[in-house]
């Protein structure tokens, strides 16, 4: 009997050793598959420790952030960055233009419109207001939209676009047209958002 014999004896049982006979040709290829199947084993462990090594590494992250989050809480942090941003969020919801009913909400957007264009020195002016009642937004803003078309006369119309951008309301120059032949002709889209009316 080999060491080879002595080997295989004692890491394979009786059962096995026998089939093992029956269906391989000799003791050197079976020492080898048994060799083989113990480094598979060996390198499926090291997987599996790997494996474990990342996984614990996600928990100790995850626990870290957990405290930081707890720390956070704990000092009143976020509730000194909201009184921090109030005053900014006071000041923007004051830009925002309100009214009792859209009809009035409309009305007022394009006489003001009118009232701007008249002051810059544009005579005749086409204006059609629209709301767009979709709100999908915390504040239930709505979108309050007017295209405006006239005569285009550069030192006029640059007075109007300046004192839409020097207006205390949030307006917005969402789209803008000039056409010069065969007639001067401007035409542009004015945004703004309504809020919903405050209860009285």
């Amino acid at each position: 009997m080999s060491i080879a014999d002595l080997s295989l004896n004692a890491m394979v049982p009786a059962s096995l050793s026998k089939w093992l006979s029956a269906n391989l040709a000799s003791q050197r290829t079976r020492l080898l598959l048994i060799m083989l199947a113990a480094t598979l084993a060996a390198g499926g462990l090291m997987s599996l420790d790997s494996i474990d090594f990342a996984v614990r590494g996600r928990i100790a992250e995850r626990q870290y952030r957990l405290v930081r989050i707890e720390q956070l809480e704990s000092v009143d942090t976020w509730r000194q960055r909201r009184n921090e941003t109030d005053p900014l969020r006071v000041q923007a919801e004051s830009r925002l233009w309100e009214a009792e009913t859209d009809g009035l909400a409309q009305a007022n957007f394009q006489s003001w419109i009118i009232e701007q264009a008249g002051a810059a020195g544009i005579g005749t002016l086409d204006v059609h207001t629209t709301i767009n009642s979709t709100t999908n937004n915390a504040m239930k803003l709505r979108e309050l939209s007017a295209q405006v078309s006239g005569r285009f006369e550069p030192e006029s119309f640059f007075r109007l676009l300046q004192a839409i951008a020097d207006h205390n309301r949030l307006v917005t120059v969402d789209r803008l047209e000039l056409q010069t032949l065969p007639v001067s002709h401007f035409e542009m889209m004015l945004g703004t958002f309504l809020r919903p009316a405050r209860a009285a």
